[in-house]
């Protein structure tokens, strides 16, 4: 589509573009295809032309796909997906895109819409995320928990394994547990990332056994902002200028540091969980804050907090109870004590 020129407004979140040339219909769904695919979901687009805009004379160079952390529109994913797993998640999706903006700003909304119905039944719930870090043999937490939430083991990574190599169980026993409604699963990275065929099979056996990444990160937003009442907004500019200068003029140096990490978190808030999801809910709660008053003490904290914010805040944005990693040489036990309070 080179030459073209964009112009984006955050005042009403619509993108203007200027093509030397007519485009069809069909060009103009695939330019908000390839937008919405780097999780611009919901937004205005205008189309315009004009045929003096000089071409492009410069290398485009291709865009990097491996190991991409952005969110993949569905449509991008037809030809590598079962159907199993792209109903699903289109159905994620259409939740974003009908909800981003009570999500962002409605004080209304509450956790419990964002999650599908399966994930609401049991109130004895533990959340366990094994996208990463090994994990304790599954029947620790069934034993304990009617309903165990497990974050899906990545699939991409160099020592990565099976699923049931983690968890010490065999796919006959892990998919009759799914049948009962004892395990249920979130895939908060991007799909691309995950074994399609462990995915395709329990979604086979229980297709609301699994909670995508739109959706989570509608959930943990929420109960982010009921924890805090500062992070997990999207302000207005009103507001934002008011606290903001409230906090900056104080004398007290928390309050200043505060300030530093909300204005950080509303310039990037909405782009970045529209293009990350539920991946980049660590960027936007009270790690970030944490993190800058332990640096201002002269420790730094940073990696070990916003690491373990992460399924620290999936645990309350899905009601359950969570399981930090603990293991000899590396535990977040500590980093979730502080950001408890």
């Amino acid at each position: 589509f080179h030459p073209f020129h964009v112009d984006m407004k955050w005042s009403d979140n619509s993108f203007t573009f200027t093509f030397n040339k007519e485009l069809t219909p069909n060009d103009i769904d695939e330019i908000i295809l390839i937008c919405e695919s780097l999780g611009f979901y919901g937004y205005k687009y205008n189309i315009k032309t004009d045929h003096e805009l000089p071409d492009y004379n410069h290398q485009i160079k291709k865009s990097n796909t491996q190991g991409n952390l952005t969110l993949v529109a569905s449509q991008y994913l037809r030809n590598n997906q079962p159907k199993e797993i792209l109903e699903k998640y289109e159905e994620a999706q259409d939740f974003w895109t009908e909800k981003r903006a009570n999500i962002f700003s409605d004080v209304n909304l509450t956790k419990d819409e964002c999650l599908i119905d399966s994930f609401r039944k049991s109130q004895n719930r533990c959340f366990v995320d094994a996208s990463v870090f090994p994990r304790n043999n599954i029947r620790e937490y069934i034993s304990l928990y009617d309903t165990v939430i497990i974050a899906i083991p990545l699939a991409d990574s160099p020592n990565s394994q099976s699923f049931y190599d983690i968890f010490k169980i065999s796919k006959i026993e892990l998919l009759e547990l799914v049948r009962r409604g004892r395990i249920k699963f979130v895939a908060f990275q991007n799909l691309q990332r995950y074994d399609s065929n462990f995915l395709a099979d329990v979604l086979s056996v229980d297709p609301e056994c699994v909670l995508f990444s739109r959706r989570l990160a509608a959930a943990t937003l929420l109960a982010i902002r009921e924890k805090t009442g500062l992070f997990g907004f999207a302000f207005d500019s009103s507001t934002q200028y008011n606290l903001l200068k409230e906090c900056y003029n104080s004398k007290v140096d928390a309050l200043k540091i505060l300030a530093e990490s909300l204005s950080e978190n509303i310039a990037f808030f909405e782009y970045g969980i529209n293009q990350r999801g539920a991946l980049g809910i660590s960027q936007f709660c009270g790690a970030s804050f944490a993190a800058q008053i332990y640096k201002s003490r002269g420790r730094d904290y940073g990696i070990e907090l916003m690491t373990s914010a992460m399924s620290l805040e999936f645990s309350l944005g899905l009601g359950a109870h969570h399981f930090p990693f603990e293991h000899t040489g590396y535990s977040e036990v500590n980093a979730c004590k502080i950001l408890n309070g």
